[in-house]
């Protein structure tokens, strides 16, 4: 801590620390600085135990009075407002140090990822419960402000927002959405057509282009193209949320497509030896089982044979 402030402090300063005390606590390009020192003086305070003893103030103010200063008496406000300002102080520095912690806890941007072949599950600071899939990570700030909750998610997660009068956003790469309480999935992987789909309540889908929608429940947006275009159909939510129960469904699904769910799903890659097998379709669901499993069933049902190559993970597929 800088002398001057310190005898600033302690009540021992002479007009020129005093006069660089205030400048210091004035001077905006010197706010940094000032709160440095106001950080430094409130851990000493902290780690000295907090004291109210003020026996000899009136003493000082007494005797600075009467003190006659370069020939001529100290001004009676002048000095007054002096110490004022230096017993003010200890509450100022206090209050704006517990302010500047409130906002850096609300600034302070958390991210949670969930890796592949993992899903994982948390509540946000408001409440709302997510479900976040493999490979996928979602941002948000340590304390919502009093006027948005905004989230921004790459990949997959599902929402179970807490109905508020605060509008929850959730912002991916290609589009925002919009609610006050509601439960829906949002699928947001980098390279695949993006996905929106209401389980219950009403949601508004926006892309970053202008283009929007509201979706009812039983309803997906889905981003056709890379113009923003959205398309809206009727689904069945549930084949588009049951990941977050450690289920792994698929319905008629062209086995490409397939394919990219089983990579995240069980953290290994695939490789085509035919690229005939890309457009085989598979109808199945999932659990527990391991990757061996999953394998020797499709192995079974379709004329594919494959090989797993465990130290790569790496599987080869080439047709019987």
């Amino acid at each position: 801590m800088n002398d001057f402030f310190n005898r600033y402090l302690d009540n021992n300063c002479s007009d020129a620390d005093f006069e660089s005390a205030i400048d210091l606590m004035l001077s905006s390009d010197k706010r940094g600085l000032l709160n440095k020192q106001m950080k430094e003086h409130w851990d000493k305070t902290i780690g000295e135990g907090a004291s109210s003893e003020l026996s000899n103030t009136l003493h000082v103010i007494h005797h600075q009075i009467n003190k006659k200063e370069k020939g001529r008496k100290i001004s009676f406000m002048t000095y007054f407002s002096r110490i004022a300002a230096i017993l003010i102080l200890p509450l100022f520095l206090a209050l704006v140090y517990i302010v500047n912690e409130n906002y850096s806890e609300k600034a302070r941007m958390q991210t949670i990822f969930s890796p592949l072949a993992s899903r994982t599950s948390f509540d946000l600071p408001d409440g709302s419960k997510v479900w976040l899939n493999a490979g996928s990570s979602l941002a948000f700030p340590g304390r919502f402000p009093k006027n948005t909750r905004t989230v921004k998610l790459t990949g997959q997660a599902y929402f179970d927002v807490k109905e508020d009068d605060i509008p929850f956003e959730i912002e991916t790469d290609n589009m925002k959405v919009n609610v006050l309480g509601t439960a829906f999935d949002v699928s947001a992987y980098k390279g695949e057509a993006a996905m929106v789909t209401l389980v219950r309540g009403k949601v508004n889908v926006e892309s970053l282009t202008g283009s929007e929608t509201v979706l009812q429940a039983g309803e997906q947006a889905f981003f056709a193209d890379k113009e923003g275009t959205i398309d809206k159909r009727k689904v069945n939510p549930y084949l588009f949320t049951a990941w977050k129960d450690n289920l792994l469904i698929f319905n008629n699904e062209r086995f490409e497509d397939a394919i990219t769910r089983l990579e995240r799903w069980y953290n290994v890659d695939f490789v085509f030896g035919d690229e005939s097998i890309k457009d085989i379709r598979i109808t199945g669901t999932f659990q527990y089982e391991s990757i061996s499993e999953v394998l020797q069933l499709i192995e079974i049902t379709n004329s594919i044979i494959y090989t797993h190559h465990k130290e790569e993970r790496k599987i080869v597929l080439k047709l019987k």
